[in-house]
């Protein structure tokens, strides 16, 4: 039996899954990116690194069929569909800091960093340092002298990634509602997700 889950743009989500678990993670209506952290559900001071990842692997991101790794250097999740092709490891959540010194905003609206917490507490996790997320469908280029940018979301409508859980999880996707970011391809939608039993 699959569960599926709609996550709005400014709104983060926090699931539990056990070991096994089939996690897919779809663009509803095409441009979308969203935001991907996790913790070991039983010992959340192990966490998905995209760091440790991108050392591991070798590329800014991975490809279908290689892992995602945690800070302590374990698989947490195996890329087993890539329909996007695209992702960025490098970049952290925006938040009510970020919305300021980029865009001069007074700290009135958050941003994903704000919502993935409380997403967390939701799952009794509140004492979690500030993580570093997976920011699935983003494309972010990097050019000769290191110089990087950001690009359109490449994702079209219902394409996505399915991830398959090593270990048992707390994960929780955010969605942003940025609508002056490519992000978002300037116009904010849900990201789908769908959970399957453990296999």
């Amino acid at each position: 039996m699959m569960e599926e889950v709609t996550i709005e743009p400014g709104t983060a989500r926090a699931f539990r899954l056990p070991e096994g678990t089939m996690l897919g993670i779809r663009d509803r209506d095409g441009h979308q990116a969203c935001e991907l952290l996790a913790v070991i559900s039983d010992d959340p001071s192990e966490h998905l690194d995209p760091s440790v990842t991108m050392e591991i692997v070798g590329r800014l991101f991975p490809t279908e069929k290689s892992k995602f790794y945690t800070n302590r250097y374990q698989p947490i999740f195996t890329l087993v569909e890539d329909a996007v092709g695209q992702h960025d490891l490098m970049q952290p959540s925006t938040s009510k800091d970020s919305r300021g010194l980029f865009l001069g905003e007074d700290g009135s609206r958050v941003g994903t960093r704000e919502w993935i917490k409380e997403a967390f507490a939701t799952e009794g996790l509140t004492d979690l340092p500030t993580l570093h997320p997976v920011h699935l469908f983003r494309y972010t280029t990097v050019d000769a002298e290191g110089n990087f940018a950001m690009m359109a979301t490449p994702s079209e409508a219902g394409t996505g990634v399915v991830l398959h859980c090593e270990r048992p999880v707390t994960v929780v996707i955010a969605v942003s509602d940025d609508e002056i970011s490519p992000v978002t391809g300037c116009n904010p939608t849900p990201i789908l997700v769908e959970i399957s039993g453990a296999v």
